[in-house]
């Protein structure tokens, strides 16, 4: 795998004082080995760490520590982003034994163009990102291929397909769907309006035409009141009328 080196010093500031003078603040740790705080030159990370690159990059750790200098093999083991601006802030360093087997996980790279998804118009979907491996620091793969081209409509490719490179073992489950091809989604067709929806089609409830409703009123029963007041009137009208005397 790549190896490449890296230079940094014993931290001897405030974590945001390095950060204000184009430093990112570091540590270093690993098995028997006493946690040292460091600064790293931030642009260099940057390169190193740039757009989401593989954290799987063998660094040679050469640290200044004035009248000591030690230098030895380290992965980063965490690596924290200011979301805001994508800044590196904090690296967690991990120091290894170059004859020990260790855990990480490594990118999966799909390769190829499904038949399924070619030929059919199939939706190509990718449930796993990375794969957990095991094997010695020195065989760690910048990442694991995947070949999707036999795939057709309903099929997948599960972890227990995946042939890993020479000296690394997958730990992941094997029966964990990697990627699958599946059937395009179609629309569904929108269902026509009710005859209320039609064009010209009178609306239950609705007032009289020319009837007007009212105050406070719902327009349902703007008719019923019209109609209470005509007969209203009529009663009125028959009570002021002159009465005929009695024969």
């Amino acid at each position: 795998m790549e190896k490449i080196e890296l230079q940094a010093k014993v931290r001897t500031d405030a974590p945001n004082r390095i950060r204000t003078s184009g430093g990112v603040p570091a540590v270093v740790y690993g098995k028997g080995f006493e946690p040292v705080s460091l600064e790293v030159d931030a642009k260099k990370l940057s390169v190193l760490f740039s757009a989401g690159s593989n954290k799987n990059v063998l660094i040679n750790l050469k640290i200044d520590g004035g009248k000591k200098t030690m230098d030895f093999p380290v992965l980063a083991h965490d690596i924290q982003v200011n979301s805001m601006n994508d800044k590196i802030t904090h690296v967690d360093f991990l120091k290894i034994n170059m004859e020990e087997e260790i855990k990480t996980k490594v990118s999966i790279s799909v390769i190829g163009e499904s038949s399924g998804v070619k030929l059919d118009g199939g939706i190509l979907v990718q449930a796993m990102r990375q794969l957990e491996v095991k094997c010695l620091p020195g065989d760690i793969p910048g990442k694991i291929e995947v070949d999707v081209s036999a795939l057709k409509i309903g099929d997948s490719i599960h972890v227990g397909d995946i042939k890993p490179p020479k000296g690394v073992s997958i730990v992941t489950p094997k029966d964990e769907v990697v990627v699958t091809v599946t059937m395009p989604t179609k629309e569904e067709e929108v269902a026509p309006a009710a005859a209320a929806a039609v064009e010209g089609a009178p609306v239950e409830g609705a007032p009289a035409e020319g009837a007007v409703p009212a105050e406070g009123a719902a327009p349902a029963d703007a008719a019923k009141q019209e109609k209470g007041k005509e007969k209203a009137g009529e009663g009125d009208a028959k009570a002021k009328a002159p009465q005929k005397p009695a024969k």
